[in-house]
């Protein structure tokens, strides 16, 4: 039939119009070749394009609620740095209270907590491609979750050996000098121990001990548990206290405004015993503040163990 070929007829409506159309079938087959390669043209120009403005469009599907993501993500870094701040101060206490129990410091390389060596790669790498910042650093901010959850278990260790040796040893270490004698905020550190120009004859001379500038009235506090060895007035410190603390410790307090304590009288650490004052051989309102160890004068930066503001 095909080797024939085809006539087509077109009637119009509403008339006996007739036309006829011959077809060979040379006619044919170059009609299906045409019909096809057409076909064909447009599969071939269009279907990158379309594959690609597909998947661009997922992609950017999947970047606008990535980024949603990574703005709590940074919200958690930011928690992340106070954490780490947080417990950075938690280490400077602990190491203060182990000093002061007499327990060995936590070695650096152990506060490490095995950084460094052969480690299993962080599959979070294998994510990063999906994140809209190129400067995100997955993999770092799941290490700082890793070591935050290593620091609080090894400061929890910590605390534990700590509370049990102060448990055993509480007398002995509440009679050792270990806070600042004012209240945090309440005075200012203005001059240390050591080597210093001596503010009447302008001569360098030895300072045994810390100087606090406060207001006069400010209250003035012992730093350990104690008896009180000496109350009284002296022309060179004005009013005077000294604390005999046991163990050959003892704290000097002087140019106080006011002295709340007698001679014999027992003292704790904490208890209110004098008040900031401006007497005795003094140039401004301060409190002079000594520690003494069998007759020697020590640096009481050594012996603050409440974190504060007064260095």
């Amino acid at each position: 039939m095909l080797k024939n070929g085809y006539k087509i007829i077109f009637i119009k409506e509403g008339k006996f119009d007739l036309k006829q159309v011959n077809l060979s079938p040379f006619h044919i087959a170059l009609i299906f070749a045409a019909v096809i390669g057409f076909t064909s043209s447009l599969f071939f120009v269009f279907s990158d394009q379309f594959v690609q403005w597909a998947g661009s469009r997922e992609i950017q599907k999947h970047r606008a609620n990535n980024e949603k993501l990574v703005e709590k993500i940074n919200q958690n870094q930011e928690r992340m740095d106070d954490l780490l701040e947080q417990l950075e101060l938690i280490k400077e206490q602990d190491d203060l209270l182990r000093k002061l129990v007499k327990l060995p410091p936590i070695h650096k390389d152990v506060r490490k907590l095995g950084v460094g060596g052969k480690s299993n790669k962080d599959h979070s790498e294998n994510l990063e491609y999906l994140l809209p910042l190129d400067d995100f650093d997955l993999p770092q901010l799941s290490k700082q979750m890793n070591m935050v959850n290593r620091l609080l278990n090894l400061e929890s260790l910590s605390y534990n050996e700590i509370y049990e040796t102060a448990e055993k040893n509480v007398d002995k270490i509440r009679h050792f000098p270990a806070i600042h004698p004012l209240n945090d905020g309440e005075g200012k550190l203005s001059s240390r121990y050591g080597h210093r120009r001596d503010p009447f004859t302008r001569k360098f001379k030895f300072h045994d001990g810390h100087d606090f500038s406060a207001r006069t009235g400010t209250p003035v506090y012992a730093t350990a548990d104690g008896r009180v060895r000496i109350s009284k007035y002296y022309s060179t410190f004005g009013n005077y206290i000294e604390i005999d603390h046991g163990s050959g410790y003892r704290t000097i307090f002087g140019h106080l405004s006011k002295r709340k304590v007698k001679a014999g009288e027992k003292v704790i650490r904490g208890q209110k015993i004098g008040e900031v004052g401006n007497t005795g051989r003094s140039t401004a309102p301060h409190l002079h503040y000594e520690i003494q160890h069998n007759r020697h004068s020590k640096d009481p930066k050594d012996f603050y163990f409440d974190i504060s503001t007064l260095k």
